[in-house]
């Protein structure tokens, strides 16, 4: 393969798919939308011409065009209908890419040829003939500057040959017709480039608001993500845990289900700081939420840093011996943690003191009534030594 063969494709890609893959996209599918018209304006505009030649050329001469123009409409009809059903991917690969165009190419070749009937046929057949060979051109420049390679191998090859053959009969009249024929063509030639980018353009600005929208959208999306989440420790914040907490609370007052509520205190947490200081008690509440975070890992639970060195976390449909069996593994999990605390009286370690406390739907009110027996439950077991798990008094719950 040559060095001139393997610099064909990047060309191409230059060329067709240019730096701009989703607006070359839009073009194409702007071009597949719009391939209908193109087409039955070929098949009408070919019977016209067949109309106006015949008796004037030899039939089997017109037959095999006609045959010609409508083998091209049928396989750009399979082409297009092909490309339609892929437009999912996004866009169109510059292979084929290329073999749209050349199909647009052959059909552009076949009216081309109609050209060749001004050689020899009467007023009405020139007149007929040339009107149907510049619609088409026309019609190239409306549907097909999306795609400027395809117009190109459309229009060249389809006027051509009938300029240059009103240019070889001789008369004033026919030297005319085929200056004229040459103007219109490149007139129609810029209007189909500053067409193609008017298109460009409006695609530009289009995909350029859906940017910044997608754009205000994430960053929307974001602020209120952190304006609900703890800048130290990752998990909710304190207004995402009371958001959560009355939305569950009016959830399980419809369902009947029940709701529980855990409230843990990392035990001699001032002492910790005193004696480690503040950035060694950060990494000690982050690694806190992480056993936190790790054990309430279903879709509704929640997971919160209700204040300080205390947290929160919400157990939707959960009954109170589910949550004191959780609560007791999280209070295991910090245990092993092994966070050195030589200032505690527990083993010298860290160590957490958790309260919980658990509602039937029916015996939900408001938020605070919910957090009261879990924070009473958690004095309670502070009271007792700390580094355990309480559930509020039977006669509250």
């Amino acid at each position: 393969m040559s060095q001139r063969t393997q610099r064909w494709p990047a060309i191409w890609r230059l060329v067709i798919l240019s730096q701009t893959p989703r607006i070359e996209a839009a073009l194409f599918r702007h071009l597949l939308d719009n391939a209908a018209i193109p087409l039955i304006g070929s098949g009408v505009g070919s019977l016209l011409v067949a109309w106006a030649q015949y008796g004037i050329i030899a039939g089997q001469l017109e037959l095999a065009w006609l045959a010609a123009v409508y083998l091209t409409i049928g396989l750009r009809l399979l082409i297009v209908r092909h490309y339609r059903a892929r437009q999912t991917t996004g866009e169109a690969s510059p292979s084929e890419a290329m073999r749209f165009a050349l199909t647009v190419g052959l059909s552009g070749v076949a009216w081309g040829l109609a050209g060749l009937f001004l050689i020899d046929t009467s007023p009405i057949g020139t007149v007929v003939t040339i009107t149907a060979i510049l619609a088409m051109v026309m019609g190239a420049a409306l549907t097909l500057s999306a795609f400027l390679p395809a117009f190109f191998a459309f229009t060249v090859p389809a006027i051509l040959p009938m300029i240059l053959v009103l240019a070889t009969r001789g008369g004033t009249g026919d030297m005319t017709l085929a200056l004229y024929s040459a103007i219109f063509l490149l007139l129609i030639i810029g209007n189909a480039r500053r067409f193609n980018n008017t298109l460009r353009q409006t695609w530009q600005l289009s995909f350029d608001k859906e940017d910044l929208l997608a754009a205000l959208t994430k960053a929307h999306d974001l602020q209120s993500t952190l304006a609900q989440t703890d800048g130290l420790t990752g998990i909710a914040n304190r207004r995402r845990f009371d958001a959560a907490l009355q939305q569950e609370i009016s959830r399980h007052q419809r369902s009947g289900g029940q709701l529980a509520l855990l409230i843990l205190d990392v035990d001699h947490f001032k002492n910790y700081n005193d004696t480690y200081g503040h950035l060694a008690g950060d990494a000690c509440l982050q690694r806190i939420a992480e056993v936190l975070g790790k054990h309430l890992h279903r879709g509704t639970d929640l997971a919160a840093r209700y204040g300080g060195e205390e947290f929160a976390g919400i157990l939707p449909a959960t009954e109170l011996a589910g949550a004191l069996w959780l609560a007791e593994q999280i209070r295991t999990d910090v245990e092993k943690l092994d966070i050195e605390h030589a200032a505690s009286a527990n083993a010298g370690h860290i160590t957490v003191s958790i309260g919980v406390a658990s509602l039937p739907g029916r015996q939900l009110g408001s938020p605070s009534e919910l957090i009261d027996l879990a924070d009473q439950a958690l004095y309670t077991a502070k009271l007792d030594g700390r580094n355990r798990v309480l559930s509020a008094p039977e006669k509250l719950a």
